[in-house]
Formats: structure tokens, sequence, C-alpha cells
């Protein structure tokens, strides 16, 4: 062995990072592994990120983990543009929608208020380890009985109407509300964005109140650029681990998770370096940290089965297209930098998009999300319904395919880009899992739908994230409460690591 830690972390994505701030402000002797040469995981790769555009971090994290304020306090909303192939666009910040009929504001304001509360109720659950089947601690108890509680608190009338819609489908909560077209398309892909399900798939509300429970000190359910950018968020947490006495390595990849006597005892490098330590937390999905990391002998048979079963398959791809000049939206105005545009003129879009993809094929119009990064002068693209799957495979001509089809759909929306444009990048799902350790390209390591939601997330007999090997941790986005960029499950992870005695 070259060396002995209380704790190893395997992957520097932010979930990582935080699980290892934690640790090592606790007094734990820390040691985080990194594949890659950068930290950060998909907020990290200041030159192709997969995740240029964050959700924020929970403040609850940042007030614990002693992060500077301006991660929290002056961090600014991202608006959100949303093209309408009609006329002007529809412009979302929170509950205000303006490009809409005068009736429309109102009957946005009213939903997404109630959505709000009743995601804050759910919301409870973020920073709790969820309760196991059928055994449960009394901590975890008492969380359940808070969110319980929350939902009480709610009223009657609103109570039932969570409990009516929570496992319902998008497309009919919102053309209940406010019908279809730009606005609930905008609405629609806070649903379905990062996923395999489309709008009218059971359970995509659930999805879009785990979006909308998000919290800030602007609201819920906004996105937040940190002053900065995402760089300004990686560096924070890389300072947090290192100032703690944390050690990260870079371009170290674990290629096993060593075990003796059913216990973690380290991990061994693709280089043949051995590194001993009592606890292992993996960022990575958990289908690579189980069946690839640790392996199917230390697991039993139902284990691995439950493993081998989990909805993996992912349907993202991120384009970047430099640009020598913005030019203007089709109906006047600007993107500023930071502001988020969506492709979905209506959720039929957004459903037909994701039929193709269902069947292996590529949209022939896409939807999507992009955000204008002024600084770097780059169009960054989130296509959402591009399968992992793909029929005939993510070859050359099925990557420039897909630009091909995005570049068309902005030109629609921003007028003279194409000619703008001095170098495009593909990332497809296949990528994103080569790249990443995330199973299928699933960005949320694992679908976000009812069966891998809160005590069946990642699995049942795996919620706790503490895993049949003593000492192996789940800390990725794989474990609850699940992805985008909240630190959540890498909080969660350590403390429940810190309450088995760091074992």
């Amino acid at each position: 062995m070259s060396g002995r830690y209380d704790a190893i972390i395997i992957g520097a994505g932010h979930n990582g990072l935080v699980a290892a701030a934690l640790l090592a402000r606790k007094g734990r002797k820390v040691l985080v592994l990194e594949a890659r040469d950068h930290v950060g995981g998909m907020l990290g790769d200041a030159d192709f990120r997969v995740a240029p555009l964050p959700y924020a971090l929970r403040p609850e994290i940042i007030r614990q983990l002693g992060l500077p304020p301006q991660l929290m306090g002056t961090s600014r909303p991202v608006e959100t543009i949303s093209f309408n192939p009609d006329g002007a666009p529809v412009t979302v910040l929170g509950g205000r929608a303006s490009g809409v009929d005068a009736d429309m504001a109102p009957a946005y304001a009213t939903l997404h208020a109630r959505l709000g509360r009743q995601a804050k109720a759910l919301g409870v659950m973020m920073l709790q380890s969820p309760p196991g089947l059928g055994k449960a601690s009394f901590s975890e108890m008492a969380g359940l009985a808070r969110m319980a509680l929350k939902m009480r608190l709610l009223g009657k009338t609103e109570m039932r109407d969570l409990l009516r819609i929570i496992l319902s489908n998008a497309w009919d909560l919102l053309n209940d509300e406010i019908g279809d077209g730009p606005l609930a398309g905008c609405l629609a892909m806070d649903a379905t964005l990062g996923g395999a399900m489309g709008p009218r798939s059971p359970g995509t509300v659930l999805t879009l109140l785990y979006r909308m429970a998000s919290q800030s000190s602007h609201g819920h359910g906004l996105r937040v650029m940190p002053e900065g950018g995402p760089d300004a968020l990686v560096k924070a947490l890389r300072e947090c681990v290192t100032d703690a006495g944390g050690v990260i390595r870079t371009g170290a990849p674990v290629a096993k998770i060593l075990v003796d006597q059913d216990k973690a005892a380290g991990v061994r490098l693709q280089s043949g370096e051995e590194i001993a330590a009592a606890t292992v937390l993996s960022n990575a999905s958990p289908k690579i940290t189980l069946m690839n990391l640790l392996g199917v002998e230390h697991l039993d048979g139902e284990f691995v089965r439950r493993s081998r079963n989990m909805a993996t398959i992912g349907m993202v791809s991120r384009l970047d297209f430099d640009i020598a000049q913005m030019p203007s939206l089709g109906s006047g105005g600007e993107i500023e930098h930071g502001q988020r545009l969506v492709f979905a003129p209506t959720m039929q879009a957004i459903e037909t998009a994701f039929n193709a993809a269902k069947y292996g094929n590529l949209p022939e119009r896409p939807v999507f999300e992009a955000t204008y990064d002024a600084t770097a002068k780059r169009f960054c693209v989130t296509a959402q319904f591009t399968p992992h799957d793909l029929k005939g495979g993510w070859t050359d001509d099925a990557k420039e395919k897909l630009a091909s089809s995005v570049m068309a759909a902005l030109e629609e929306a921003l007028p003279g880009l194409t000619s703008a444009v001095t170098t495009r990048r593909v990332m497809s799902p296949v990528d994103i899992e080569t790249g990443y350790g995330a199973s299928g390209g699933h960005w949320h390591h694992g679908e976000l739908r009812v069966d891998q939601l809160l005590m069946l997330r990642p699995f049942d007999g795996a919620a706790q994230y503490r895993m049949p090997v003593k000492g192996l941790y789940l800390c990725g986005a794989g474990a609850h409460p699940g992805g985008d960029i909240s630190g959540a499950p890498g909080f969660n992870a350590a403390r429940a690591a810190l309450r088995n005695g760091g074992h």
C-alpha cells in the first residue's frame, strides 16, 4: 500500500467534493481520486462542460461547509427565454412570465406558487437519508414525519391536489392549467430534461416538483449562476477540501475497490498503485461502482439483479458552438450573457422528439436548452432525446446530423447564427458514459422516476448510501435525492459515513 487514509472519495465531481469537504472538516484524513485532469466532474471542464447551466447548491450545504457567501447570496437567477415560432418569445423568471396573454400570466403565477409550496413540502427530504423499506432508524422516520407534517400544513385542499398530481404526467397538469404553447413547453422541458421520459410519461410531475424544490436566496426552482460562473463553484469546493486538509489527485483513475473480509479496504488505481482506507465513497454511477469497481463476487444475486435492472439509459447530448458574434433574436432583442434559451415551442414538440428517441432515432426537430457564454463567445446547447442506443451508433455522421438539425432550429430563433459559428463540438450520451463514469450516459446516473426515488433510489435495498460491503457508500447523483447540481447526495452520504463512525 502506498498510503493510508480514513476515507477515499472516487471522483471529484461536485458531489464528491462536497462529501470530501464535510469529512475533512470533521477531522477525517481524506483523499479524492479523479480520473480526469480536472476536478468538478460534469461541471468542471471549462473547454466542454456537460453541465454548463447549474442549479443552486443547497444553502444548508454552503453554510455548513463555510463556502463563500456569493455562492448563495449574490449569485444571479437565470432568466429563461422560450422560443415562440408565432411571435415574440416568452420570458420566464420564477413565477413571472411575460410575452403571454393577459390572462395567462396570473394563471401561470398561481400555478408556479402552488407547485412551489408543494415542492417545498417534499423538499424536506432532500437532506435526509430516506427510510428503509421494512426497517428504518429513528432519524429516518423523523425526516419522513417532517415531510408529512409539511404536506399537512399545506391545507386539506392543496394536500389533496398534491396527492392527485404527484404520480401523473406533466402534459395533463400543464394542459389543464395553462394550455399548450411556449410557456408549457418551457415547464415540460424542466420536467423531462436529462431523462428518458416525455411529457405524457407518468411521474413527470414528480420530476418537475423535484426541480422546483431547488433553493437559493432568490427563491425556489430557479437556475442560479454563481458569480464567476461554474468555475467559481468548482474552485470554492476544491479549496474547501484542501483547506480542511484533504488531498485531491487528478489523473488517477480507480480500477478496483479493494475488499477484505467483506469490508472496504481501499482502492487499486489503473497504474497498479494500492491505497488503503476503511471508508470508500464512490461518486461514479451505481452500476459502475457495483458491477465494475466492486465486482459481483461481493454481492448477492438479488442485489446484482436490481443493480443491472436500474434504468440508466441516457438521452442527452451536449453541443458547443463557438461564435464570432451573437446575433439578435428574430423578434428583436439580444440574448444576454448567462440567459437560457429553451427551444420547445410546445409540449407536443417535446413528445414528438421523445417518440423518435425511444425507438433509437434522432428527432427530426430537436428540443433543447441553451445558454450564451459571452466571455468564451460560446453557445452551449443541451439537446434532449438523443438516445444512447442510437440506431447505427454514434458515428461522426450521426453527430454531424444532430449538429445540423440543432443549428437549423437555432437559426429560426437567432437568424444569422449559422454564419457566425466558427467551431462546433458534439458530446453524445456514449461520450458522457465513457468520460464521466455515468452508466448509459445518463447525467443523473439513473432515471428520476417514482420507482427510483426516495427509499427506492437507486433501487430497493441500496437507498441509504451504504452498500452491502461495510465501509462502501454511494455519494453521486445515483443516490438520493438525485441529479442536478445540488450537492445533496454527497452531503448526505458523508453524513451517513460519519454516523457509522466513518465506516
